[in-house]
């Protein structure tokens, strides 16, 4: 196994052996005192059926190549989500690697496609680089085009800058999911310098970026919902719809912000794109 993934491999089990409940594992009420929150290692080791010895090392990145059997022990000790459970396979080198970053595989055809959606749409990269957007994104979101390129990044905006952040009511649970996706995308494309760049500057600019990555938790790409106040239109509301394979290539996809039924948002966002 590839020692940059061992070591990830380990900190990813130990940051989920010590979030959870000892009552949530199965262990009985009153087992065992302990100092601190989460489970002992011989506990999950125990309940995995592999020797203490062994969970050690493998927490810190010191085992052999484990098999899937044994992983997937560990993973119903530690009630490890289906979500959390590939991720842990994908560090264990057990599935196909993620190919590299090709844009190239993007057709011309697609910016023509994102212009002509009614609601803000881009499309961004693995590493949340946004490429192409339309004028609702403009808009609503950002005004991409007066970013400087190499802060066009969701992720580089959601954390640094001021006016995204003032214009996001649920700030702090956007700013979890941003960095749960970003951690899963990030532990599946361990070669791209350009994504070990963005995660030093996070890490370096924003303490809360710092703080969130260090939980090690991964979130998936789902339908999620967002509010934006927006100084002309007021306060919006949209789902997130994101679609991935975008001609062929799995490391790009194209984010939608559609309007959440049961508000005004529809209404308000037709008003301001037609003036």
């Amino acid at each position: 196994m590839d020692k940059q993934k061992a070591m990830l491999l380990g900190q990813f089990l130990k940051s989920r052996r010590e979030k959870l409940n000892p009552s949530e594992a199965g262990l009985p009420p009153g087992y065992g005192k302990r100092r601190t929150p989460g489970l002992r290692r011989e506990e999950v080791a125990q309940l995995a059926h592999v020797s203490t010895t062994w969970y050690t090392w493998l927490e810190q990145g010191r085992a052999s190549t484990p098999s899937r059997q044994v992983l997937d022990s560990v993973a119903n000790a530690l009630r490890l989500s289906k979500n959390e459970h590939l991720h842990m396979l994908h560090l264990a080198s057990l599935e196909l690697p993620t190919p590299a970053p090709s844009m190239q595989q993007l057709s011309p055809d697609i910016e023509k496609i994102i212009h002509q959606l009614p609601y803000p749409a881009f499309i961004a990269t693995d590493r949340t680089e946004v490429l192409n957007w339309n004028e609702a994104a403009r808009r609503i979101i950002c005004d991409f085009s007066s970013i400087p390129e190499e802060d066009r990044s969701m992720a580089w905006l959601t954390f640094t800058n001021e006016e995204m952040r003032k214009s996001m009511p649920d700030w702090e649970e956007y700013a979890q999911y941003t960095a749960g996706v970003l951690r899963g995308r990030y532990e599946k494309n361990l070669t791209d310098l350009a994504f070990r760049k963005l995660i030093d500057r996070l890490s370096s600019a924003s303490p809360e970026f710092r703080e969130l990555w260090s939980t090690h938790d991964i979130m998936d790409k789902t339908i999620k919902t967002i509010r934006l106040y927006h100084p002309e239109a007021g306060l919006l509301s949209f789902n997130i719809n994101s679609f991935s394979q975008i001609n062929g290539s799995g490391t790009a996809h194209c984010c939608v912000y559609i309007p959440t039924e049961g508000t005004d948002t529809n209404e308000k966002l037709q008003l301001l794109l037609w003036r």
